[in-house]
C-alpha cells in the first residue's frame, strides 16, 4: 500500500511537470524572453535630400515595424572652410539652404510625433574637426558658439510645434582614443561641452544630451579609454537621463567583434561614476571593407554581445543599410522575422552553378560565375581563393551604394611572394541572414611565383639611405631601420621596426657603396586598415651609377588584398628584372593612398 502511494505521488509529479513545461513554452513568460534589438537609428540627412512626406512616412513605418523608438538626425548644418550649409531655411548670417525647398527636419519631426518616435537633433559640424588636435581648445570653443546659435534657432522653429518628438540634442563631434588620449585633452572636451550645455540651460532649451564616440583597440586599452571618460564625466555638467552612446566600432573595423564586451564593460564602470548617466551602444550595420551592409548574423551578434552591458542600443544605420527605402527589402524582412521569432531565418541557399577563370598577363585572373536558377533570398556571393575569402558581392544601397561591389565577376591578382604555384577558386551564395550555400565546383589555375634569391646575395644590409620627406615623428627612422635586416614581428603600426608617412609620396634612395650587378629588389610594406595603413597606390624603382642620372627599372606589382584580411599583414613586394641591371644607387618612389599611411620595415637589394 505504501509502495502504491509513492508510485502515485511520482506519477502526479511527472504529470504536473509535463503540464508546467507545456504551459511555459506556450505562455507569455516564454514569449517575453525577447532577442535583443536596436531601439533606434541614426539618419544622416543627405540620405533624405529627395524625400517628400510620403517617403518619410514610409521610412518611419519601417522603423516602427523594426520596433524602434528613437532617431538621431545628423547633418543639420555643416561648415566647410568659410561656408555653412543647412538643410533647413536659416536666418543665421552666412548659412546657405541646401536640398531644395523641402524641410527634412520638419518632415521627420511631424511624422515622428504621430508615431511616438523621439528625435535627437545635431546642430553644426565643422569638417575641419578631423584635422584638429585634441588640445585645440580655441578652435573647439569657437565651434560651440556656432552650435549654440543653431540650437537656439532649431528650438525656436520646432520644439513648440513638435514637443513630443523633439526629444534631445546630439553632440556632433565624434571623439576617439587616437586624437583624445589623455586627461588634458578630455578636459578640453569637457570645457567645450559645458559651454554648450550651459547655453542650453540658460536659454531654457536643455533637453536630453547624447554623444557617440568611437574607439580603436590599437590605440589604447579599454581601461585607459574608460579612465579618460571618467574624467570627462566628473567635470561635465551632465544630468540624469543624458546618454553616453559609444559606437561599437565593428563596422569600421576599429574593434574586433570579440573585443566588444571587454570595451563596453570598462565603459559601463566609468558611466556608473556619473549619477543618472545612461550607457547606450551604437551598433554599426555596415562593413568598412566595401562600405556595404553587413549580413544580419553579424549585426544580431553585436546586439547579443552588447545588450548585457548597456541600458539600450541604437544603430548606425538602419535607414541607410537595411531600410527598404534605400536597399532590397530582404534585410528588413529578415530582421522583422528575427524580432518576432527571436532568431534569424535558417534557410537553404542555392550555390552558384558554374565558375569560370580566365588567365591574363602578370598573374591576373578574371573570375566569373553563373547565378543559381533560384535566386530568391540571395543577398550576394563570396569568392574564395585557396580557401581565403577575397571578394564579396552584395546588394547595394540606392543612395550611397557602389555597383562594383555587386558584380558576378572579379579581377584577381594573388600575392605571390611565397611559393604559391596554384590558385583554386570557388564561390558560395549567401542570404540576408548570413546563411551560406555549399561551394560551387572549384576551378584551379597555375601561377608563376616570384623568384626569390638566397639571403647570401643580399647587398643592401646596413647600407645608408636618404628619405624625402621625413617620416612622421611618432614613426621616425633611426638611420638604419630600412636596411638592418630586422623585420617587424607583430605587424602593428606601433611596432618600432616600421617607419611611416602620412598622405605624402615618398622617395627613398639607397647607396650600396659601389656599383653592383643587381638581380632583385624587394620592399616590405605593412597593411593594417584599422590603423589607416594601406598598400601604396603605386611604387617604382630606378637605379643610378652616379646618384644623379637614374634609369627606371620597373613598377612594384601590388596584389589584391583579400576581403577577409582585417588585421596587420606584411606584403613583401618583389621586382625581378628580366635581365641583370647595374647600379650603385637605388631609388624607390612610393605614392601613399590619400588620407592613409605608408609603413615600411625593410628594403632588400640582391645581386
Amino acid at each position: 500500500m505504501k509502495f502504491k502511494n509513492i508510485t502515485y505521488k511520482i506519477l502526479i509529479c511527472i504529470f504536473a511537470g509535463l503540464i508546467f513545461v507545456c504551459i511555459y513554452f506556450n505562455s507569455p513568460l516564454k514569449k517575453n524572453i525577447n532577442a535583443p534589438k536596436a531601439d533606434g537609428t541614426f539618419i544622416q540627412l543627405d540620405l533624405t535630400q529627395n524625400w517628400n512626406d510620403t517617403r518619410w512616412k514610409k521610412e518611419l513605418s519601417y522603423l516602427k515595424e523594426a520596433k524602434m523608438d528613437y532617431i538621431v538626425l545628423s547633418g543639420v548644418s555643416t561648415t566647410n572652410g568659410n561656408s555653412t550649409q543647412s538643410v533647413y531655411k536659416s536666418s543665421l548670417p552666412g548659412f546657405q539652404k541646401i536640398y531644395g525647398n523641402s524641410d527634412p527636419i520638419d518632415l521627420c519631426l511631424k511624422n515622428a510625433e504621430s508615431l511616438n518616435i523621439k528625435v535627437f537633433l545635431d546642430t553644426n559640424f565643422n569638417s575641419d574637426w578631423w584635422n584638429r588636435s585634441g588640445y585645440d581648445s580655441e578652435w573647439l570653443n569657437t565651434q560651440v558658439i556656432r552650435m549654440n546659435s543653431v540650437a537656439d534657432e532649431l528650438y525656436s522653429k520646432y520644439h513648440k510645434k513638435y514637443p513630443g518628438s523633439f526629444y534631445g540634442w546630439y553632440f556632433p563631434y565624434e571623439v576617439d582614443n587616437a586624437k583624445f588620449s589623455n586627461t588634458d585633452q578630455f578636459l578640453v572636451l569637457s570645457n567645450a561641452a559645458n559651454d554648450y550645455l550651459k547655453h542650453l540651460e540658460d536659454k531654457n532649451e536643455r533637453l536630453h544630451f547624447l554623444m557617440s564616440p568611437f574607439m580603436n583597440s590599437s590605440c589604447s586599452t579599454p581601461q585607459e579609454y574608460a579612465d579618460n571618460w571618467k574624467v570627462f564625466f566628473k567635470n561635465t555638467n551632465l544630468k540624469p537621463g543624458d546618454i553616453f552612446c559609444p559606437q561599437d566600432s565593428i563596422g569600421s573595423g576599429k574593434l574586433n567583434i570579440n573585443e566588444v564586451n571587454e570595451w563596453f564593460t570598462a565603459l559601463r564602470k566609468a558611466v556608473k561614476s556619473k549619477n543618472g548617466l545612461l550607457l547606450w551602444a551604437n551598433a554599426e550595420t555596415f562593413d568598412y571593407k566595401n562600405n556595404s551592409s553587413t549580413t544580419l548574423d553579424r549585426f544580431t551578434k553585436q546586439l547579443k554581445l552588447e545588450s548585457p552591458c548597456v541600458d539600450n542600443i541604437i544603430c548606425f544605420s538602419y535607414s541607410h543599410y537595411y531600410s527598404p527605402n534605400n536597399i532590397n527589402s530582404g534585410f528588413h524582412n529578415s530582421y522583422v522575422k528575427y524580432l518576432s521569432k527571436n532568431s534569424l531565418p535558417n534557410l537553404r541557399v542555392s550555390p552558384p552553378k558554374d565558375v569560370y577563370v580566365f588567365s591574363g598577363t602578370n598573374n591576373q585572373f578574371l573570375i566569373s560565375w553563373v547565378k543559381p536558377d533560384d535566386t530568391k533570398g540571395i543577398c550576394g556571393y563570396r569568392l574564395y581563393r585557396n580557401g581565403t575569402l577575397i571578394y564579396q558581392s552584395i546588394v547595394q544601397r540606392s543612395y550611397g551604394g557602389n555597383k562594383a561591389y555587386n558584380s558576378i565577376k572579379f579581377l584577381d591578382k594573388p600575392y605571390l611572394g611565397t611559393d604559391t604555384k596554384k590558385c583554386t577558386y570557388e564561390v558560395r551564395s549567401f542570404d540576408f541572414s548570413g546563411n551560406v550555400s555549399k561551394p560551387s565546383k572549384p576551378v584551379t589555375v597555375n601561377t608563376v611565383p616570384a623568384p626569390k634569391l638566397p639571403s647570401s646575395n643580399l647587398i643592401s644590409n646596413k647600407r645608408t639611405y636618404t628619405l624625402s620627406p621625413n617620416p612622421q615623428s611618432i614613426y621616425a627612422d633611426n638611420g638604419f631601420k630600412l636596411t638592418d635586416s630586422s623585420y617587424a614581428p607583430d605587424n602593428k603600426v606601433k611596432d618600432n621596426y616600421f617607419i611611416g608617412w602620412y598622405n605624402d609620396p615618398i622617395e627613398i634612395t639607397l647607396d650600396l657603396g659601389k656599383i653592383y650587378d643587381i638581380k632583385q629588389f624587394s620592399v616590405d610594406y605593412l597593411y593594417n586598415p584599422t590603423s589607416w595603413a594601406e598598400l601604396p597606390e603605386k611604387a617604382s624603382i630606378s637605379i643610378s651609377e652616379d646618384g644623379e642620372n637614374f634609369t627606371p627599372v620597373g613598377m612594384l606589382d601590388f596584389p589584391i588584398v583579400p576581403f577577409s584580411e582585417r588585421n596587420g599583414t606584411k606584403y613583401k613586394i618583389y621586382l625581378t628584372p628580366k635581365s641583370t641591371v647595374k647600379g650603385r644607387f637605388v631609388k624607390i618612389f612610393s605614392v601613399t593612398k590619400p588620407n592613409n599611411y605608408t609603413f615600411i620595415d625593410e628594403i632588400e637589394v640582391k645581386n
